[in-house]
């Protein structure tokens, strides 16, 4: 028996407008930023985003772990793996032991890529604001701050749709 497939094509009522729903006007925005910062970073200085992110956090975290790095920046530990795992074979970090912890640091190769990609990055970040006031900045910044501390909640909100599944388990997939 074959089943019939309905083809909707109007849009549904109940549907989430892009312009008013905040999690889809943040995805799209980070989409540009990802994309974008990714294109320039790997073409002109031959690492990409998530490399160019683990730079910044070792200029702010020298011997960080690499699972610090995740929770950070928010990315998935294998992503990070994979990531710092590129650095070091490009010459840019150097992993350490330190007790039963591997920690990461920048080479002076490092540093020097670090250094070549802040300039356009912060002029990226200038794009981005161009238009907004000091304090229309200021306020975005603050708001920002906000939803990030309100992400613990979401984390537990997802954790308890899940039934308790730990995220690990399940960030792989969620790029697919």
């Amino acid at each position: 028996m074959t089943e019939t497939v309905r083809v909707v094509r109007e849009p549904l009522e109940n549907r989430f407008s892009r312009d008013r729903h905040l999690p889809a006007l943040i995805t799209l925005l980070n989409s540009y930023l990802l994309w974008g910062g990714s294109r320039i970073y790997r073409l002109r200085y031959g690492v990409g985003i998530n490399e160019w992110r683990i730079l910044g956090e070792l200029s702010i975290w020298p011997g960080a772990t690499a699972a610090k790095a995740a929770v950070d920046l928010g990315i998935n530990k294998a992503i990070v793996s994979r990531a710092c795992a590129s650095l070091v074979e490009k010459g840019l970090i150097v992993s350490e032991s330190s007790g039963r912890a591997r920690r990461l640091y920048l080479t002076d190769r490092g540093v020097a890529t670090f250094d070549e990609i802040r300039p356009v990055a912060a002029e990226r970040e200038e794009v981005l604001l161009d238009g907004l006031t000091p304090e229309e900045v200021e306020t975005l910044r603050d708001l920002l701050h906000r939803l990030v501390e309100n992400s613990d909640h979401l984390r537990d909100y997802d954790d308890a749709m899940l039934g308790g599944v730990p995220a690990d388990d399940l960030d792989d997939e969620a790029d697919d």
